[in-house]
């Protein structure tokens, strides 16, 4: 995982190189949320991005491959959930940051023999009303049709289990533990006897970002910490560096 201390003494270097501003672990742990949540969405533009250029024929193959490079960056986010409601409708997960596929949990199904029956996802009401409406395309359960807006609603309605394959809006490891925790990234420490800090591995909490990622946490932090310090070296630092990815 990216390393919040390495993200830390990289900012900390870039911000007191010659005694002008300081980066506090508070500043620190106000801004890495929203760094990591830049970079993670980050990785859904670029393969975007990625794809236009594979129509092109500029894209390599096998482990070369960008698009598999940032499909195996998002699978530290991939999550499973087992979704149940007495009728058709189902909560969507509380970390849910974009759904990748919606399966029938067969085990609640009469009669069902496969186990990955899954649900064709459609977000357009419109669209779902004209497939409900018509004897040709109705939902069954070989064939189910789920719709997605503030909840997900699966048709047909004798279904009341699914299970919901998400990327997850990425959080945090324990540094000393490796123990997933549903909190932010954070650097803590305690304070020495010559009030200086001393990094606790305890109480602060690593990136839930692969490791080479670090180069783009601190040039994302470095930007936002531009704005808040208002330091006219940190700032051009940060352009810089993206300019030149």
């Amino acid at each position: 995982m990216a390393s919040v201390q390495a993200v830390y003494n990289s900012l900390k270097d870039l911000t007191n190189k010659e005694q002008k501003g300081f980066i506090t672990p508070q500043i620190f742990n106000s801004l890495a949320s929203l760094a990591q949540m830049n970079v993670f969405n980050e990785f859904f533009t670029e393969l975007v991005d990625i794809q236009k250029l594979s129509r092109q024929n500029f894209e390599l193959g096998g482990d070369k491959s960008r698009r598999k490079q940032k499909l195996e960056d998002l699978s530290f986010m991939v999550r499973d959930a087992e979704i149940s409601s007495t009728d058709n409708v189902f909560l969507k997960p509380n970390d849910l940051s974009r759904i990748i596929s919606i399966r029938v949990n067969d085990t609640f199904v009469f009669n069902s023999t496969d186990s990955r029956t899954l649900c064709e996802i459609l977000y357009d009401v419109q669209k779902m009303n004209a497939i409900l409406g018509s004897n040709l395309s109705t939902p069954t359960e070989s064939f189910p049709v789920a719709l997605i807006s503030g909840e997900i609603e699966v048709f047909p309605s004798t279904i009341n289990s699914i299970i919901v394959t998400y990327y997850k809006r990425p959080t945090a490891f324990v540094v000393a533990t490796r123990d997933e925790v549903p909190v932010q990234p954070a650097w803590n420490g305690f304070e020495q006897p010559d009030g200086t800090l001393q990094f606790n591995p305890m109480a602060s909490f690593d990136f839930m970002l692969p490791e080479h990622c670090v180069p783009e946490l601190v040039n994302e932090m470095a930007k936002l910490l531009g704005v808040r310090l208002r330091d006219n070296a940190v700032q051009p630092f940060a352009t810089r560096e993206e300019a030149a990815e």
